[in-house]
This record gives structure tokens, sequence and C-alpha cells, in this order.
């Protein structure tokens, strides 16, 4: 057998990683949902502006302060499939509290009945 230089994976390694895997997936859905929906939406726009810089600014490979703060914007920015999915839900414009559907389709109705041409 040919020596690669590399150890075996250690036995249940795969095991431990898919069982955080899961507690993640289910823990950052569940903690938005309890959260108010305002402090949620301020978290997954950090999560998203986290994971844009990851994307975009290459990892330090100096300064020991700079590969600390890179690896927390990094790893802030790992729930981002999460965060994008909420933040579109709860950015959506939703009609003005003060007319209401209906009432906008009633006074329509009327004037169409009275003849009127104009809303």
């Amino acid at each position: 057998m040919v020596d690669t230089g590399q150890s075996a994976p250690v036995a249940g390694a795969t095991t431990r990683n898919t069982a955080k895997v899961a507690a993640i997936v289910a823990f950052i859905p569940s903690f938005f949902s309890v959260l108010p929906p305002n402090l949620a939406l301020v978290i997954c726009a950090g999560m998203v502006t986290c994971a844009a810089i990851t994307a975009a600014v290459p990892a330090p490979v100096h300064g020991r302060l700079l590969v600390v703060l890179y690896q927390i914007v990094r790893v802030t920015g790992l729930g981002v499939q999460y965060a994008v999915p909420y933040m579109a839900a709860h950015l959506v414009k939703t009609p003005s509290a003060s007319v209401p559907a209906a009432e906008v389709g009633a006074a329509a109705t009327e004037c169409v009945v009275a003849g009127k041409t104009t809303p």
C-alpha cells in the first residue's frame, strides 16, 4: 500500500460530524422562531453580510488577530442558507393597514355601478 502521508479518519468522526450538522440545522430555524421578528431580521442581515464578506475577502495568512476575526466572520456567515429565506419572508411589503383590501374592492365596485369611470 502506498503511504500518502495522511492518517486514517478516526472511527465515528463521520457520525459525530453528521450529528453536529443535524443539530445546527434544527437549532437555527427554531432559534429564529423564538426571537421577535425585528431582532431576528437584524441577526439575519448580519449573517448575510458576514457571508458576503467571507466570499469577497480572501482569508488572511498573517496576523493572529486578523485570522481570528476572519474565522468569527466566517462562522457567523455559515447560517446564510437559513437567513436569506427568513429575510425574504419578512421584508415583503404588506398592504397598508389604513385601507383594508375589502374596502378598496367595495369602493371600486361602487364606482362601476354608479357609472363613474374614476375609482
